[in-house]
Parts: C-alpha cells; structure tokens; sequence
C-alpha cells in the first residue's frame, strides 16, 4: 500500500467522512437518505432539464465535444460578462475563468493565492472545502457563525 503524504493525512473532508459509516448502516438495512454531494441526478426528482439535454446533443451532433481553452469558451466568458454586468459588477470577459464547478474553482483560487500560515475566512455552515482546501496549501480556516433567524447575516 502506498503511504498516504503527511500533508494529506490531516485534510479533513467533512462529507465524505460520513460516507464510510452510512455505507454500513445502508447494508445493514437502513434506509440512508444521502444529501453529502451535490450531485441532482443521483435523485430520480430532479431530472436534467429538457433544454439542456437539447443543447447537449445538439453541441454533439455539431462536433463541439472537444476541450475548451483552458479559461473557457470565449462566447460563454462573453455571456457571463454581460450577466455579470447587468447585476451591478462591470467585468469584461478577460476578468472571468470558468470551471467545472466550485471544487475547481476554490482550487486555483487557494492554490494562487494562499501561503504557509495564511487564515481563510468562511461562514458556517459552510461548504467542507472551505476547511480542507487551504489546509493543502498550509492554510487554516477560521469560521464565523451565521445567523438562520436574521436572513443568513454575520453575527459579530
């Protein structure tokens, strides 16, 4: 078996670390409702929109199915842009990156941005790669709380 690095030996990963007892429970017979990754079309409820599929096969069936640049399709970074735009952030398609989900996306940010000893701030509850993420770069993560009964705001 392979080693496991010092560094990865102290990432904590909240979510997963529910997968391992609940697979066990589930075989043991009980029924496990299973809201730990963010996946909707592991729930038969929440099918993939008609459209998207539409646009998936015809993105196919055109030959569009290779890789992207590395940034992003310039007609989707456009897109974004002008979205962004109209809400107030007036950003131009240089100023956007686009990844496959946040996962990628808090990786290059903490990858880019953090050094040994640096202190992230997030809000609890909060998304586990908040905590684990700058721990890979040497990182700690403080959390704040957040208050439910007051629209999610920060309690100081």
């Amino acid at each position: 078996m392979i080693p496991v690095s010092s560094r990865a030996s102290t990432i904590e990963y909240v979510i997963r670390d529910v997968v391992v007892p609940a697979t066990k429970l589930e075989s043991e017979g009980h029924s496990i409702i299973k809201l730990n990754i963010g996946d909707p079309i592991a729930y038969p409820g929440l099918p993939t929109p008609r459209h998207m599929v539409e646009a998936y096969s015809a993105a196919l069936l055109d030959g569009n199915n290779g890789y992207s640049p590395s940034y992003g399709m310039p007609d989707l970074r456009e897109a974004i842009a002008a979205d962004e735009s109209s809400k107030g952030w007036p950003c131009s398609s240089d100023d956007v990156y686009v990844c496959h989900g946040v996962t990628e996306a808090l990786q290059i940010i903490f990858a880019a941005t953090l050094e040994e000893g640096n202190k992230v701030l997030a809000p609890g509850p909060h998304y586990p790669p908040y905590m684990a993420y700058p721990q890979m770069y040497g990182a700690t993560t403080i959390e704040y709380a957040l208050k439910s009964d007051d629209g999610w705001a920060i309690d100081l």
